[in-house]
């Protein structure tokens, strides 16, 4: 079943900014999977009776919501860690590792880093839900099933990284 936390990661999918399961080196996966995200996206929408633009939540106080919405999503695809971006992190944790005591506080800063990190994505999502909640009203509690959505045309299963390129040039 879907319901509006499927929204939420669909509109965070959506934005093409990292969120769910983007390869950082593989543009036509990439752009296959922001197209499930958009198609998701839409038929969820559809499905609640909402679109997640300004012009789409419907009256003032949805409007007024919604820049807040927005702003949560930037600020929760906008997370990041001193780790972040590193596909093959080995030998820089080797050398880490040999920098001594110097190297242990670097990795347990990192660790906290990491923790801290995981708790905001956590409470920026429960932030989303909440401000979702509030944007749909007396559908925050709809549930929808894979047949609904394939019924407005949208294929529930994404594209699987196995048929794209994921290191192109």
């Amino acid at each position: 079943m879907y319901d509006r936390g499927d929204l939420v990661r669909a509109y965070l999918g959506a934005q093409g900014e990292g969120f769910g399961g983007y390869f950082p080196d593989s543009a036509t996966f990439n752009a296959a999977l922001r197209a499930h995200h958009e198609a998701m996206l839409d038929g969820l929408g559809q499905l609640f009776g909402v679109r997640l633009d300004m012009d789409g939540v419907g009256s003032f106080d949805n409007r007024v919501l919604f820049m807040l919405f927005s702003s949560t999503a930037r600020s929760f695809l906008a997370i990041r860690t001193p780790w972040s971006g590193f596909l093959e992190s080995s030998l820089l944790v080797k050398k880490i590792e040999d920098a001594g005591v110097n190297g242990q506080h670097v990795m347990a800063a990192s660790e906290r880093i990491e923790q801290l990190a995981a708790q905001s994505r956590q409470t920026h999502l429960d932030m989303l839900d909440a401000l979702a909640a509030a944007l749909l009203g007396d559908r925050s509690d709809a549930t929808f099933s894979a047949d609904d959505l394939r019924a407005l045309g949208v294929e529930v299963v994404g594209p699987n990284p196995n048929d794209y390129p994921l290191y192109e040039d």
